[in-house]
Order: C-alpha cells, then sequence, then structure tokens
C-alpha cells in the first residue's frame, strides 16, 4: 500500500460519532526518568511535569527506540525502529515513503502545529505534516522561553472547531552538554552539602564492553569530550554535575508550566490528551557516564506520562513494559485513527484504563559511528540483554530486580547460562522478524 492510499483510507476509517480529543505533545530533551520530582527525587521541583503525574499514568518502565535525539525521535514521529525509518545518526531524516505523525493526523481532520526542535534532519527546519508555529534557535536557555510563549498564544487565540494536535518539543535538560565542558571538574566545593549525592553505581567496570570503552575515549562526534571529562571526575564532581543538570531540568519544567496554564484557561484540558516525554535519558554519573549513546538505565530509559479525558489519574505502572514508538499508536487509537502498518510501538490504552501489557520485550539500537560498531538491547520483564556486533567482551546481563544499578554483568557467569541464552534467543528472533541488519560476530 502507498503513503497516500494509506493515508486515505486512515482517514476514512474515523469513527464519526465519537468525540475526538485535542492532543498535546510536550517533549523535552536528555531527561532521565528520576529527574522528576514526582518520582521521589527531593533534589528538584517539578510541579508541572508533577501535576499531569496526578492526574495521569506515569509508565516507570519507558525506553526509547535508540538513545541519541534523532533516531529516537524518528520513532516516535512514525512508530517504527531506527533501521527502518533510516535515521541511525543526528541530523538524518525520516525516509521519504514513511508516513509521519503529522501527516496522519492532517490527513484525518486534525490541525496539527509544532514548535520546537525537530532534528529530522535539521533542529528547527521544517516539520513533516505539521504546520510550524515556532522557530527560535540556540540553546535551551534561549529557544524555551519562546516556544512556550508561541504555543500558549496560539492556545489562547485558536478559533478553529476541528481537534488539533499540538507538539512543544523543549530544549533543555539539553544545556547540560555544555555545562559539562564549561564545568570540567574542581574537586573542591564550598558548598557540597548543597547537591545531591553521587549515584551507588558511579564504579566502571574494568570488563566493560570494548565499544563502550571506546566511546569514553574517542566517542560518538563531540559527546566524546564530555564523556571523557566525566571519566576523570571524582564523587564532588558528580555532585556538583547533578545539581546543574536538576536546573535545567527546573527551567523547562517552569516553560511546561505556562503551556499547560494556558491550556487550562482556556478550558481545552477538558478534551485534550497530554502525552509528556523525552526522546532519551542522561547518564546522571552512573558508570561515570554523562549525556546519552549507551544502554544504561539512566540514558535508555525516559519519562513517559499520559493524562487527560478517559484516563486514570495518579497512577504508576511499573509493570508494562513501553517503548516511545508506543506513542503514535496511542494516539491513534484514542483518535480513531487506523495506525500505520508495520507499527512495532503498540497502543497504550489498555494500561491507561486499569490493565497492564503483556508484551515481552522492548528493543532498542545503538550505533558509535558507524555499523562497524554497533548494538541491541533487549530488554524483559527482569532483565537486561545487550548485545554489540564486534569488539572484546560483547554481551551484557543483567538482572534488573536484584541489581537495578548494572553492576554485575551475569553474561561472563556460568550460573546464568541458560537466560542468557533464552535472551539471545530472543534477540535474535526479533532481527529475523524486523529485517534488521544487525550481525553480531560469534
Amino acid at each position: 500500500m502507498t503513503r497516500r492510499s494509506f493515508l486515505s483510507t486512515a482517514a476514512a476509517s474515523l469513527a464519526a460519532p465519537v468525540e475526538r480529543p485535542n492532543i498535546l505533545i510536550l517533549l523535552t530533551d536528555q531527561q532521565s526518568p528520576e529527574a522528576l520530582s514526582a518520582a521521589g527525587n527531593p533534589w528538584l521541583q517539578t510541579p508541572a511535569m508533577d501535576s499531569l503525574a496526578a492526574r495521569g499514568v506515569s509508565f516507570s518502565e519507558t525506553y526509547c527506540t535508540y538513545p541519541v535525539c534523532s533516531p529516537s525521535r524518528g520513532s516516535i514521529f512514525t512508530g517504527r525502529m531506527p533501521h527502518e525509518t533510516g535515521v541511525r545518526a543526528n541530523n538524518q531524516a525520516i525516509h521519504a515513503g514513511m508516513a509521519t505523525m503529522g501527516e496522519l493526523f492532517t490527513q484525518a481532520g486534525y490541525e496539527t502545529v509544532y514548535g520546537g526542535k525537530w532534528h529530522l534532519p535539521r533542529p528547527n527546519g521544517d516539520v513533516r505534516g505539521f504546520r510550524r508555529i515556532s522557530s527560535k534557535s540556540g540553546k535551551g536557555a534561549q529557544m524555551d522561553g519562546p516556544l512556550a510563549t508561541d504555543c500558549a498564544a496560539w492556545l489562547r487565540n485558536r478559533k478553529e472547531k476541528d481537534p488539533f494536535l499540538m507538539v512543544a518539543s523543549f530544549l533543555n535538560p539539553h544545556d547540560i552538554c555544555d555545562w559539562i565542558r564549561a564545568h570540567p571538574g574542581a574537586h573542591s566545593y564550598p558548598d557540597i552539602g548543597k547537591f545531591p549525592p553521587a549515584p551507588a553505581n558511579m564504579a566502571v567496570d574494568p570488563l566493560e564492553p570494548e565499544f563502550l570503552q571506546y566511546h569514553r575515549t574517542t566517542g560518538y562526534d563531540l559527546m566524546s569530550q564530555a564523556v571523557g571529562i566525566a571519566s576523570q571526575w571524582l564523587r564532588d564532581d558528580v555532585r556538583h554535575y547533578l545539581h546543574g543538570y536538576y536546573r535545567f531540568v527546573e527551567d523547562v519544567d517552569r516553560e511546561i508550566g505556562r503551556v499547560l496554564q494556558a491550556l487550562h484557561d482556556t478550558q481545552l484540558d477538558r478534551n485534550t490528551l497530554v502525552v509528556f516525554a523525552s526522546d532519551h535519558g542522561e547518564g546522571m554519573g552512573a558508570h561515570r557516564w554523562v549525556q546519552k549513546a549507551a544502554f544504561w538505565e539512566e540514558t535508555a530509559k525516559v519519562p513517559l506520562i499520559i493524562a487527560g479525558p478517559g484516563v486514570d489519574q495518579g497512577k504508576v505502572d511499573r509493570r508494562s513494559l513501553a517503548s516511545l514508538a508506543d506513542i503514535l499508536p496511542t494516539l491513534c487509537d484514542f483518535a480513531s485513527i487506523a495506525p500505520p502498518p508495520d507499527q512495532r510501538g503498540v497502543s497504550l490504552r489498555p494500561a491507561l484504563t486499569g490493565q497492564h501489557l503483556t508484551r515481552p520485550f522492548v528493543v532498542s539500537e545503538l550505533l558509535y559511528g558507524g555499523q562497524s560498531r554497533e548494538g541491541r538491547m533487549l530488554r524483559t520483564s527482569r532483565y537486561k540483554y545487550v548485545r554489540f556486533n564486534g569488539g572484546a567482551r560483547p554481551e551484557q546481563l543483567f538482572d534488573l530486580l536484584a541489581d537495578p544499578g548494572e553492576s554485575h554483568n551475569m553474561a561472563r557467569s556460568d550460573a546464568a547460562s541458560s537466560v542468557l541464552q533464552e535472551h539471545r534467543r530472543l534477540l535474535k528472533s526479533w532481527i529475523s522478524a524486523m529485517a534488521d541488519e544487525f550481525h553480531s560476530s560469534g
């Protein structure tokens, strides 16, 4: 089926008698799921994000499809995996023949608008299927305030009767990248008592996969500068960095609050489904890792909160495995739009109304500068399995129930042989079913 014929079919599939909700997607960039006060973190205050958690469902086990900006965003807006969208690194575009969220909802009668970071391929370029309403560029400190102003103004001045889909894509806490390079480490801080504690899992496994060691020293574009800096930090340096990171999260929370206030003041919140997520996490100093581009829990997991009419309130779902690829099919479900064929995500709607998802696993992808250094992550209900396509020590297996900090690699243990073999089998089966060209040695 061609994209044009599919879009026509999707538009015709609407259930006319059902009032379709407005949709507001709020994205941040590089936010760890623990960087919310609603998650029990006492070292920052995020009242806007917390308000969504109070009136919606928070999915605590949500993973990005690729812990780097552009590939992850490609999956959010298509429901497909990065090896399918063609976005395997930053500044790449989604394949021209693949239907995007904006195109689907426009064809189905939604007014679709977009503000902020796109990054497919340019951070502030034209967005497929959306009308851009805010395009201020720069760092989060320069971009996020005008973005909130433009989105709030659009909501307050809107006169159309058709339902809308708005994306407000903020940049912070991404400014932490530049902060790290500006603060290589003083090792002594007079106000250290005001800083968060360093993570318990700061230690680096000397036998970690060779490709992780490569990234620490050579890395992925300019990110290597920050990862290399963090590898030399002492515990107090990590505490200083976490303090700085949380301030960027609070900055973007204030801007999100301005958009939510406009939604409330116009009473549009009565029929608006709100999705809050981030494109990938942040290293948080765990394993002496900062920024992204790793399968650690801190970098691969993301916050995901969905709130609005027909959604349970104040619920934390700790059982359902979720993926950012689930956002598109979930929104299609609420809007009575047929999702595109070959979706890799699933609708989360059952989990928003008292049930749990029963999917066996979710998968994430990663390249370190080319297919010669490539990895896959498979997360099941209890375990995480990581496989790289070469290099020494290419496998990792973690029992996330007994070892949530991922400090003990069970792939080196004979006692975990049966679990390892099962996860190898699951990943191999997924790769075959997805026509994924990933091939590992051995």
